[in-house]
């Protein structure tokens, strides 16, 4: 909690810098002070920029990398280094999508059980949809998480009846130009860490007051990547 609010900190402090800096040129322009004209060329180093503060967070390091890199092209585009086209920008999204399929799929086994190894075997959901869907209803008693990837698809998950063997299982899922969505117990705690890349999150679940409040309540962390795709969690 203390680092994602260090992280807020300096992400509102860079782009109050920002807004900053745009608003003396502004003046100074105004004033016949400087001439801005020369300086709007370097208008893709605020996606840099953007791009850095990301990175500092470990949620947002994939959105960071796309923004890094937009921002270094764009301005290479400005300094007439290369020609921007929309032929060269489409095949960067590819490569986008690829490294946020590989960094998921490392994220995940970093999280997962044995040292490293990723979530397999009893009480592991592990599902992959390409131009496919998938449904399926999970009523184990040994829920320990696993990964969901949408490629081009779609994935429902109902976990509506399952029971958590610890107390806190991690499922990554990524969705990429497809959705993914999952049914929850309403005595789940539901901490959602994924980041949208021209897609987003949505948890839409409430939480039921607990029949022992010593009891401790179980936690499923959702990690992982929404790109021109979505992802919703619900009761």
């Amino acid at each position: 909690m203390q680092r994602r609010t260090l992280n807020s900190y300096g992400a509102g402090f860079a782009w109050g810098g920002v807004i900053l800096f745009v608003g003396v040129v502004l003046l100074l322009d105004h004033m016949g002070v400087i001439s801005a004209a020369g300086i709007w060329r370097f208008w893709p180093m605020i996606l840099v920029l953007a791009g850095l503060v990301n990175l500092l967070d470990e949620c947002k390091r994939i959105w960071g990398i796309c923004l890094l890199l937009a921002g270094v092209v764009l301005q290479l585009g400005e300094f007439h280094i290369i020609r921007v086209t929309w032929a060269l920008l489409w095949p960067l999204m590819v490569i986008a999508v690829g490294v946020s399929l590989m960094w998921g799929s490392i994220k995940a086994r970093r999280a997962g059980v044995g040292g490293g190894e990723a979530t397999t075997g009893p009480g592991a959901l592990n599902e992959l949809a390409i131009f496919s869907g998938v449904e399926k209803r999970i009523m184990g008693k040994n829920f320990r998480g696993g990964r969901l990837v949408a490629l081009f698809g779609g994935i429902e998950i109902d976990l509506w009846q399952a029971e958590m063997e610890g107390d806190e299982a991690i499922l990554h899922v990524d969705a990429i130009f497809g959705g993914v969505e999952i049914r929850v117990p309403d005595t789940w705690l539901v901490s959602s860490e994924g980041q949208g890349i021209f897609g987003g999150y949505s948890d839409s679940t409430h939480l039921r007051p607990p029949t022992d409040p010593a009891q401790t309540r179980k936690t499923l962390v959702i990690r992982g990547a929404a790109i021109f795709g979505g992802v919703e969690i619900k009761n």
